[in-house]
């Protein structure tokens, strides 16, 4: 046997590189075995994730207008058209389901998402906390003193 390099000789195999994508970083080719090399390259899902928080603060507006109005419906007009506390409260739940059940959604539909593809972007998550930080306090003050009022009764 020669100290020569094999050169394809068709006896012994050549000992290179694996094939496929060569992207001249040590880091992705060290990774590739370990499934880690699947996460090179940008984030997937920013606008979308930008689009679901817009419309989640959006329905959050909506919602307080739901409760604006249904609160103006109980106080105001003639007094055979008015909201009794019950319809009220009513209201108020729908106007807090329209700004809490949304943004629950999300986050777990995101998390899924970023299960399947880890690159997924996390943006309409953060998104969909900060809005139930605003809307959840909000809504459990006036839904329960709402609530209160039905209870106590005339």
């Amino acid at each position: 046997m020669s100290d020569e390099p094999n050169e394809g000789d068709g006896l012994r195999p050549t000992v290179g590189p694996p094939p496929g994508p060569t992207s001249g970083s040590a880091s992705s080719a060290t990774s590739a075995g370990s499934g880690v090399g699947e996460q090179d390259g940008p984030a997937t899902g920013r606008a979308s994730g930008i689009g679901l928080t817009l419309l989640l603060f959006g329905l959050l507006v909506v919602s307080w207008f739901v409760q604006l109005s249904f609160a103006l419906q109980g106080g105001f007009g003639p007094p055979e058209d008015r909201l009794s506390d019950g319809g009220l409260l009513g209201g108020f739940i729908l106007g807090a389901a329209v700004a809490i059940v949304p943004p629950v959604l999300v986050i777990i539909l995101e998390a899924r998402v970023h299960k399947r593809t880890p690159r997924h972007s996390i943006i309409g998550v953060v998104g969909a906390v900060v809005v139930l930080l605003i809307a959840v306090p909000i809504n459990a003050i006036v839904v329960g003193l709402q609530a209160a009022s039905v209870v106590s009764g005339p």
